[in-house]
């Protein structure tokens, strides 16, 4: 029993230490620099505001057209990309892909009425979006759904001068069948 306890023990200590360890690590340099948002003028950051907010509009008009080659051109395809999917699945930007495409395949139509957004800019090279909106979709069999609430948060950063999403996650209410 002793022994049980001491190697439980052992575990928890190594463990903290390795945290310890990882978290009083200098972080990795990076050669960009940014401006944070409080050093930010207004007009700077309503600018910034003013991009992501076209950038999201059109975004959700190619969503509406299921053209998922189109749609995938917003994020970036790296292997620190992250997706976050509704059903609770965590992803990379091919699973993302993939899991779109299988969707936009199996509608005739799709529209998204946004309901609220929040653009909040971190730094001038960094932002995090956030949505609520209802999405109606027709499948190709004819059959109507309604997605009540659709909630998503991307965060975008700047990358050779264009803004694109290196995280998405998305939460859906199941969809309700309309007659």
């Amino acid at each position: 029993m002793k022994t049980n306890q001491v190697s439980q023990m052992l575990a928890v200590v190594t463990a903290l230490f390795l945290f310890a360890a990882g978290c009083s690590s200098p972080a990795k340099e990076t050669p960009t620099e940014t401006t944070a948002m409080s050093a930010m003028a207004p007009e700077q950051k309503q600018a910034i505001e003013q991009e992501i907010s076209s950038l999201v509009k059109e975004f959700f008009r190619q969503v509406e057209k299921l053209d998922i080659e189109t749609c995938m051109s917003y994020f970036e395809s790296t292997p620190d990309f992250q997706a976050v999917n509704p059903d609770g699945t965590f992803g990379d930007y091919n699973a993302l892909k993939k899991l779109n495409a299988d969707g936009f395949s199996q509608m005739k139509t799709l529209s998204a009425v946004p309901l609220k957004e929040a653009i909040r800019v971190l730094t001038d090279s960094l932002v995090l979006y956030t949505f609520t909106m209802e999405q109606n979709a027709t499948l190709k069999t004819g059959q109507k759904l309604k997605f009540e609430h659709v909630a998503g948060t991307m965060l975008f950063t700047k990358i050779n001068g264009a803004w694109k999403a290196t995280f998405y996650q998305e939460s859906a209410s199941a969809p309700v069948a309309v007659k």
